[in-house]
């Protein structure tokens, strides 16, 4: 019985310390202050799975096709948590011509695979995490994470600071497509 009290009493006094802590960061727009998400805010997308989520967001369309013809799309209704690095519609738009036909043509569907699984991270990843964390290994490799000047990065690609989260997850919105290194030859130009 003391050990419950004990446990009660440091619970409330961690929730009372880290209420008043919430870090304050500029916002990207206007200059405002805004408050930084923070673990257990409660969200929008909270009740809808990643999956959902992309597919309701609008800025991942060209994803979403993506994990349908990798066969990919339970992965993220089902399971999880996963952390998923999305890119973005106009993020596969900046791609050259002939490596978006390469990715996305239906050709190449284990390539494809492993592209995805690159943009993933088994867990729940919030940016302000991405310092501590470094290198993690991603379902398919290992990524660089980092904060230069205030802006989150994956492998030097920008990462919105808005996070959405789902119940299975969070989705980092990012400005461009991640490649993973390939030694097996399955990259289409290899």
């Amino acid at each position: 019985m003391k050990i419950l009290y004990r446990s009660m009493w440091m619970a409330a006094c961690l929730a009372l310390a880290g209420g008043g802590m919430a870090p304050m960061v500029q916002a990207q727009s206007g200059g405002q202050n805004a408050p930084q998400q923070q673990p257990g805010d409660i969200t929008d997308h909270e009740d809808q799975t990643l999956l959902e989520t992309l597919k309701a967001n609008g800025d991942f369309t060209t994803l979403v096709k993506a994990l349908n013809e990798a066969g990919m799309s339970d992965m993220l209704d089902d399971n999880g948590p996963y952390t998923i690095f999305a890119p973005t519609d106009e993020a596969f738009a900046r791609l050259p011509q002939s490596e978006r036909q390469a990715l996305l043509g239906g050709e190449h569907e284990e390539w494809l695979e492993k592209v995805l699984k690159y943009h993933m991270l088994p867990g729940t990843v919030p940016a302000s995490e991405f310092r501590v964390l470094g290198r993690p290994q991603a379902l398919v490799g290992q990524l660089g994470l980092d904060v230069q000047d205030g802006q989150y990065r994956v492998n030097d690609i920008p990462v919105d600071r808005q996070e959405i989260r789902a119940h299975n997850g969070i989705i980092h919105p990012i400005k461009g497509v991640l490649t993973p290194w390939d030694a097996t030859g399955l990259r289409p130009d290899s």
